[in-house]
């Protein structure tokens, strides 16, 4: 999976889960330009580990602040896994 489908699943979770609508770029702040609080950030994580299948530890969360640092993050855990993601139906975005 490339970091472009990538950053359209995270956007496409972003609009789903916490309401966003406005544009997901690589280079926004979770918190400053997402206006993500601590539970709407939680929910973003659980989201995204549903979604890809991955578990993101402490370690991992301390070092995201920015979209491209989550991108990096789940680009990091998919090729450790070494597969492609398994999608869960019941959390997947909607397709475009």
């Amino acid at each position: 999976m490339t970091e472009t489908e990538i950053l359209r699943t995270v956007t496409d979770l972003a609009r789903q889960h916490l309401g966003w609508s406005g544009p997901v770029r690589p280079d926004m702040d979770l918190i400053e330009d997402l206006q993500l609080d601590s539970l709407k950030l939680l929910t973003l994580a659980v989201q995204v580990e549903n979604y890809f299948q991955i578990c993101l530890d402490p370690a991992d969360e301390a070092k995201i602040r920015l979209v491209s640092d989550l991108v990096s993050a789940i680009e990091q855990k998919l090729e450790c896994r070494g597969q492609a993601p398994r999608v869960a139906t019941d959390t997947a975005p909607p397709r475009r």
